[in-house]
């Protein structure tokens, strides 16, 4: 949950230095994400049966929120960082992370998506794609979901 948060905050703080307009908003996200029915029923999480640990122990919506909550100021913090530095190992660092969360927060996304919706443009937008590109996150894609 907390690299959920920090890649949230991060999209959610360079797209709104980029555009002016703020995308994600923490209390919505964290409503969804940390959802009790969902938390409780490792069916309705978005993953696959294979990336299903029956050994975890799975969050209570107190400590989902906490983390979630961490990691978007976190992630909040560096994307105004690497916004106003042009920080591209930052940059490729959320990247990588992002495509390995890819299958957690969607049926199906790409690298192209991803740098959308972050609104990296030019260089920082090739570096993005590349190093998203580099976890394989958009050969994971799932049907029924």
């Amino acid at each position: 949950m907390r690299d959920i948060g920090r890649m949230s905050g991060f999209f959610s703080a360079y797209s709104a230095l980029q555009t002016g307009i703020t995308p994600y908003h923490a209390k919505y996200a964290i409503t969804s994400v940390c959802d009790p029915k969902t938390l409780s029923d490792p069916k309705l999480l978005k993953r696959s049966k294979e990336d299903l640990d029956p050994h975890a122990i799975y969050l209570e919506e107190n400590d989902c929120q906490d983390l979630y909550t961490e990691g978007w100021n976190e992630g909040h913090s560096q994307g105004v960082r690497a916004y106003e530095t042009r920080d591209l190992e930052l940059i490729g660092e959320i990247a990588r992370l992002a495509g390995r969360l890819a299958p957690f927060y969607t049926s199906y996304t790409t690298a192209e998506n991803d740098a959308r919706d972050c609104q990296v443009v030019g260089e920082a937008r090739a570096h993005f794609i590349m190093n998203w590109r580099q976890t394989g996150g958009d050969r994971r894609r799932r049907k029924g979901i």
